[in-house]
């Protein structure tokens, strides 16, 4: 990631926010793999179509179990690297996990319709959230696709946003929920366009 010249401080490589949703996630994926089995775990935190009266937390949980350890590290890697500068702009720790809730739900709500029994879980709808966030505020920073190719963060959204609604359109799964990250980039839009934000 290069950062253009701006009047802006430069931000920290970690901040108090994304330092703790880190860690909650990689202390989650921790008890999966030595004290509860990866499938209770989703069963308890993951979301699954059912009586919400009786799951309703698993409308936030589901954000904080992943399925293996290439998920929880790539969306803790992508929630890293865009995440801190995000929330040093905005000044508040509270603020920024707000938003990363709130595009969360984003993903649970556009999942909901489609959900056909499978249990939703990742981080991936609330970090892409926080991507869109930052090509919002930085479109023209420019990231390393694959480590190799020079690609502006702003066609990098655009891109997964289209993946991700065409595969979610064309009821592609194997284990993937699709829409709900299209839900996580919309939700993140809204939010961050409201007098508010």
């Amino acid at each position: 990631m290069s950062y253009p010249f701006t009047d802006e401080p430069e931000a920290p490589r970690i901040t108090q926010a994304v330092q703790w949703l880190i860690a909650i996630n990689v202390a989650i994926f921790f008890l999966q793999l030595t004290i509860v089995s990866p499938s209770d775990m989703q069963g308890w935190l993951g979301f699954t179509l059912g009586d919400l009266s009786s799951t309703w937390w698993t409308v936030i949980t589901y954000m904080f179990v992943h399925g293996g350890f290439m998920h929880l590290v790539l969306n803790m890697y992508t929630l890293w690297l865009f995440g801190p500068r995000i929330e040093h702009v905005w000044s508040s720790p509270w603020a920024f996990v707000r938003f990363y809730i709130f595009c969360g739900l984003g993903g649970w709500l556009f999942h909901l319709p489609f959900s056909s029994g499978s249990v939703l879980i990742g981080a991936s709808a609330a970090v892409l959230g926080v991507m869109l966030a930052y090509a919002m505020r930085w479109p023209d920073d420019e990231m390393l696709l694959f480590f190799v190719i020079p690609v502006k963060v702003k066609w990098m959204v655009v891109f997964l946003g289209g993946f991700n609604l065409l595969m979610g359109m064309a009821g592609v799964g194997g284990g993937t929920a699709y829409l709900a990250h299209v839900g996580g980039l919309i939700f993140g839009w809204l939010y961050l366009r409201t007098p508010s934000a």
